[in-house]
């Protein structure tokens, strides 16, 4: 599950390893993000999307308006074209400038849900409002103190969903055109959510919990989960515009599971360790 903020940009005066996006009005691009999923260990299944971002200028802001173009979902069993839930996502921005934001949408198309948030969290691992700017040969790596709490509910699948990540951020490499930042997402040594239940304050792996949330089930039931999330992003940036040229993205979570449990929580048919991994890879189309 990807973690989401409201991000707002800092003030930097220094000669910058990272640069800022520099955008070129009416530049169009596209990405493909692709992502392999596996549960428990075995592959479930890959889906690939393609979205389209046009360089406009909000007020004084440049910014980017993504529209989705292209999805499909790749299983043992079968392939499923979900091209036409893609379209119908409304267009939205998001910018990398320095005075820009990172604001995700309105969630409204459940098929389009974790394409949306993905590529979200991909911009927001070198917002500046993580101070990947800050980076530099005297200064590689760097926790930032705040930890960063996000809410992923969509209110459709996802009924209720908080997370709580201590970012980490450290420069790999350096030439004269590209950038590699790796920006780790890890879970805080101390408890930082407000558990929905007594049994999610108690740690259960190496480290304090940080991930909840309740799925719709059958009928009235819902499942819950509970557990440790992390996740590593890798980002190699175009030293000349300050854009994502690719990344890469590890995704796991160990975890906790009840299953048809009642709204209330009290109630449920059986608790279970589960295991999930999301492998993405985001590429920029020439």
């Amino acid at each position: 599950m990807r973690f989401l903020w409201l991000l707002f940009i800092p003030f930097f005066s220094f000669s910058q390893v990272v640069k800022f996006r520099q955008y070129r009005e009416g530049e169009i691009f596209r990405y493909k993000l692709t992502t392999d999923t596996y549960n428990n260990d075995k592959y479930t299944g890959t889906s690939v999307a393609i979205s389209e971002h046009r360089v406009v200028k909000e007020g004084s802001i440049w910014a980017e308006s993504i529209k989705w173009l292209e999805k499909a979902s790749f299983t043992s069993k079968d392939t499923l074209n979900l091209s036409t839930a893609a379209l119908s996502v409304k267009p939205y921005s998001v910018s990398l400038a320095p005075e820009g934001r990172v604001l995700l949408p309105k969630l409204s198309v459940p098929d389009m849900v974790g394409e949306i948030t993905d590529l979200n969290t991909f911009y927001v691992a070198i917002a500046p409002a993580l101070k990947a700017q800050a980076l530099s040969e005297n200064n590689r790596e760097f926790i930032n103190p705040e930890l960063r709490k996000g809410n992923f509910a969509d209110s459709m699948t996802i009924l209720y969903g908080t997370d709580c990540i201590q970012v980490t951020q450290r420069l790999i490499s350096t030439d004269k055109q590209y950038t590699i930042v790796e920006t780790k997402f890890s879970p805080p040594v101390v408890p930082c959510l407000e558990p929905l239940i007594d049994t999610i304050a108690t740690s259960i792996f190496d480290y304090p919990n940080n991930f909840q949330m309740i799925r719709k089930g059958n009928g009235d039931k819902v499942n819950l989960f509970w557990g440790v999330e992390e996740f590593i992003i890798m980002s190699k940036i175009d030293n000349q515009n300050g854009q994502i040229v690719e990344a890469s993205m590890d995704n796991r979570l160990k975890l906790r599971m009840r299953y048809n449990a009642s709204p209330d929580l009290k109630t449920y048919d059986v608790e279970m360790p589960v295991t999930l991994r999301r492998n993405l890879k985001l590429e920029l189309l020439k």
